[in-house]
C-alpha cells in the first residue's frame, strides 16, 4: 500500500502539537520531524489556512499550536461514539480468557445499571442481565464507580443506599465501605469477594472518557471455587478498562 508522505507528515505535526500547550516553532517542528524546514513550512501554512493549527506571536517568536478545527473534528467522533460497541470485543475476549462472565455498567439514579453482558461457555450463571439494576454496596462495579465519583455524588448515593447483607461477607457499615473505596482508588480496581452470593467473586475497573471522567465500569465475574486470585484478576480487568478508555480518547 502506497502512503501519501505529505499527508503523513501533516498528521505527525498535528500529533506533536496536540501534546504541548506551549507549541513549537517551525525550526523545532523541522528538527522533531527530521524534515527540511521548507517542506514543513508548506504543510504548516496549509494547516493554518484550514484552522487546524494556529500561529501564536505573543512572545515575539512565532509558535504553532493546535487549532479549533482539529478539536471540532475530534469532538464529533467522541460525541458519536457508542461505548458498548467500543468495549464489546475486549469484554468478549476477557470473558473467554478467564472462562467467566463480563459486564459493563453505569451509575443511574444511584444504582448499578447493566448495559452489556457476555458469558463464556464455561462460566458461572449470573442473575444480572442487561437493563437490570443492583445496589452499589455489594457489587464491584458499584464500588469502582463510587470510588471515583465526586464528593457530592458519593455522599448522596451513600445516603440513599441500604446496606443490606446479602451474605456474611457483604459490607454493611458505611465507615468500612468508605475505607474500601479509599483502597479502590489506590489500586485502580474494585473487588467483590462473595458479597453478592457465596458462589461469586468479581473485579471491576473504571472506564474514562477523553476528559478523564469515569463514565462506566467493566467487571469480570467468576466462581469462588475457581481459585482465581482477586488481585491478579483486578489487574487484568484494569488493563482491559484502560485499553477501552484509550479508545474513548483518554490518555
Amino acid at each position: 500500500m502506497k502512503l501519501n508522505r505529505t499527508l503523513l507528515r501533516a498528521i505527525e505535526i498535528l500529533e506533536l502539537l496536540s501534546k504541548t500547550k506551549e507549541g513549537y516553532t517551525l525550526t523545532q517542528l523541522s528538527s522533531l520531524l527530521d524534515s527540511p524546514k521548507s517542506s514543513v513550512f508548506d504543510i504548516v501554512k496549509t494547516l493554518v489556512y484550514k484552522n487546524m493549527i494556529v500561529e501564536d506571536n505573543q512572545t515575539g517568536i512565532t509558535k504553532y499550536k493546535i487549532g479549533l478545527q482539529t478539536f471540532l473534528i475530534g469532538s464529533s467522533y467522541l460525541n458519536d461514539i457508542d461505548i458498548v460497541n467500543v468495549a464489546k470485543q475486549d469484554l468478549i475476549d476477557l470473558a473467554n480468557k478467564m472462562q467467566s462472565t463480563t459486564f459493563m455498567a453505569i451509575l443511574d439514579d444511584d444504582m448499578v445499571t447493566y448495559l452489556y453482558k457476555y458469558e463464556s461457555e464455561k462460566t458461572i450463571i449470573t442473575t444480572a442481565n442487561i437493563g437490570s439494576r443492583r445496589s452499589v454496596h455489594s457489587a464491584a462495579l458499584g464500588k469502582v464507580m463510587l470510588a471515583f465519583a465526586t464528593d457530592e455524588d458519593l455522599k448522596r448515593t451513600i445516603q440513599k443506599t441500604e446496606f443490606v447483607a446479602y451474605t456474611e461477607y457483604t459490607i454493611t457499615s458505611v465507615e468500612k465501605y468508605l475505607d474500601e473505596l479509599k483502597e479502590v482508588r489506590r489500586l485502580g480496581y474494585a473487588k467483590s469477594d462473595r458479597e453478592d452470593t457465596l458462589q461469586q467473586i468479581a473485579a471491576a475497573a473504571p472506564i474514562r472518557d477523553h476528559d478523564g471522567k469515569v463514565i462506566a465500569a467493566i467487571s469480570c465475574v467468576g466462581f469462588y471455587e475457581s481459585q482465581i486470585n482477586l488481585d491478579d484478576l483486578g489487574l487484568i480487568v484494569k488493563e482491559v478498562a484502560e485499553k477501552i478508555s484509550a479508545k474513548l480518547g483518554y490518555a
